[in-house]
């Protein structure tokens, strides 16, 4: 849904977004083709509008990275590959940038089959809330997104088999034909970019992906060769912080929880001031007492004063809700900060303790060497 290679070639971007806007005497671009139902065409139903996001992320030192860099992961859930399947088993990590998800459609006769999902701490984000149109061109926005898990599972990636009638000529001779259907749907583009083949190429640090390899593992698939499938399968496996991992996701299951009280609370409040406004208009309006005349300056006065009453009430609660948010990120920092601090301070006292009890034993045991050998010696002396 939002290709970073290009972002003009985005499907929610107009004919010619990607072209140029300092040529001159270009020529009229070409329509883009419907996509959505190409795909629905064939059993898969995707919104080219939801951008996926996932805060599962288990590289500390890439931490910076925003939650819509999607590392897909057993760390995040356990069953984020199909181990059923050949092209996804065996892998260990899988990279999406700025992806979308996929489902199957409710009509009958295609077999849908996951082969990669997200974790639960994962949601949905509005194409438009992650762009922004210059005179340059579109560009990403820059941070300052509300991040809520929803505690679904999302899938990236997956298998479609089945059957799709044919067109035909119109001519209605003949029995209706039928075409196979065998489609592997990967819902990024930038999942096989250049990075990822440089990466793979030169090896950089921990940073071993599995996404080429999956890709070569998907065309195999397809073309029915399965020969190198089982091969590149066979590396060093990633090992990650699973304990950090697991109380990380939990603590960011709970600022999650916490957020999501706070902004039903203060959408409460504000919807209770709300009705108190409509509450006393109502109530000047049904006075007999007054004519019209005297009914609208009446309402138009009150509705000014409660209104000023209103926005301050409202900056009062977006504050306070903010406050709660800003203090529930914090101690969600602090708290991963701490088991990080006491896995660090593990790993410094931990490995002596072996070195220091097997001096121990050895000297132990020297010692009563020494006493044994010395009462020999006076026993033969005596």
């Amino acid at each position: 849904p939002l290709p970073v290679v290009n972002i003009g070639l985005a499907p929610m971007e107009p004919p010619g977004a990607d072209r140029n806007p300092f040529m001159q005497n270009q020529a009229p671009p070409q329509p883009k083709g419907d996509i959505e139902k190409m795909l629905a065409r064939i059993g898969i139903s995707w919104n080219k509008g939801h951008v996926l996001w996932d805060s599962y992320n288990p590289h500390p030192d890439l931490a910076q990275l925003p939650p819509e860099i999607i590392f897909v992961g057993k760390g995040g859930n356990p069953d984020a590959f199909n181990e059923t399947h050949a092209a996804s088993s065996g892998l260990q990590e899988v990279v999406f940038l700025y992806g979308g998800v996929i489902q199957k459609t409710p009509e009958p006769g295609y077999d849908f089959v996951p082969l990669l999902q997200s974790s639960k701490a994962s949601g949905l984000m509005a194409y438009q809330d992650l762009v922004q149109r210059t005179f340059l061109g579109v560009q990403l926005v820059p941070g300052g997104h509300r991040y809520l898990p929803n505690n679904l599972v999302y899938t990236i990636a997956a298998q479609v088999q089945g059957e799709q009638p044919a067109e035909t000529d119109g001519s209605g001779k003949g029995e209706a034909a039928v075409r196979k259907v065998n489609v592997i749907a990967i819902c990024d583009l930038d999942f096989i970019s250049d990075q990822f083949f440089e990466i793979r190429k030169i090896g950089l640090g921990n940073l071993n992906f599995d996404n080429i390899s999956f890709f070569l593992n998907c065309m195999d698939m397809l073309v029915g060769d399965e020969s190198f499938v089982a091969l590149r399968k066979r590396r060093v496996r990633h090992r990650t912080l699973e304990a950090v991992e697991a109380r990380t996701q939990q603590y960011v299951a709970q600022r999650a929880a916490e957020e999501q009280e706070a902004e039903g609370e203060a959408d409460m409040a504000l919807s209770d001031a709300q009705q108190r406004l409509e509450e006393k208009v109502h109530a000047i309006e049904q006075r007999t007492d007054l004519d019209s005349r005297t009914k609208q300056i009446m309402a138009r006065n009150l509705q000014e004063l409660e209104s000023r009453r209103f926005e301050v009430l409202k900056t009062n609660i977006e504050t306070e809700k903010a406050t709660r948010i800003q203090a529930s990120k914090e101690h969600m920092e602090e708290q991963i900060q701490a088991i990080q601090s006491r896995i660090r301070t593990f790993a410094i006292l931990l490995p002596p303790v072996p070195v220091i009890l097997i001096g121990i034993m050895i000297f132990v045991r020297r010692r009563r060497r020494e006493m044994e050998g010395t009462i020999a010696a006076r026993k033969l002396r005596s």
